[in-house]
């Protein structure tokens, strides 16, 4: 089983990429992403929005296979599109991104792509997919491999994200007090 990271610790090996990186674009391709994911990941909607093109906007996603995809992102084409499934995500309760662990940054002309084990927490309601029996008013732990490709614009920011999932590695029920601790400590409160 691969390691699981917390959220600081995945942001800290970020970080280092980041302070490693010679290449001008690439390190600023990097730390425009790097605040995407942290934005996600401590549920701040303005943060993520800073970190996004003023251009056209796209998203597509594959899905989970253990959860349905939903099918308004192929709708989404601009920021006030993309600002809505945020404020969408953060309004169900659930974090919007979570920490990652064995990353690999590759980049080319046009942006760049992480492959990684992702983490997250979701309620049993997300997993009705799931080919395993979940109760849908527990709280899973879900680790699966995945592949996320972004564009950057002339300003370096992100028109969007192309994200592949692949099967569930881990999915384990975890109790509500334990949620905070594996994500580095509670949402912001409004």
């Amino acid at each position: 089983m691969p390691r699981l990271s917390t959220a600081r610790q995945s942001l800290r090996r970020l970080d280092d990429r980041i302070e490693a990186e010679s290449d001008p674009r690439r390190r600023a391709w990097l730390t425009t992403y790097r605040n995407h994911w942290w934005g996600e990941v401590i549920g701040d909607v303005d943060m993520v929005m800073d970190t996004m093109s003023h251009g056209p906007i796209s998203y597509t996603f594959d899905g989970h296979p253990f959860m349905s995809a939903d099918e308004s992102l192929a709708r989404i084409t601009d920021r006030a599109g993309t600002r809505a499934m945020y404020e969408g995500v953060v309004a169900l309760g659930v974090r919007m991104a979570g920490p990652f662990d064995e990353e690999r940054v590759l980049f080319d002309e046009h942006g760049m792509a992480l492959a990684c084990v992702l983490s997250a927490v979701y309620p049993g309601t997300f997993l009705a997919r799931h080919s395993e029996p979940v109760d849908p008013d527990g709280i899973y732990l879900i680790r699966w491999p995945n592949v996320t490709t972004i564009r950057f614009d002339a300003e370096g920011l992100m028109m969007g994200e192309d994200i592949i999932n692949g099967a569930p590695i881990r999915v384990q029920p975890v109790d509500r007090r334990q949620v905070d601790m594996l994500l580095d400590g509670p949402l912001p409160t409004a």
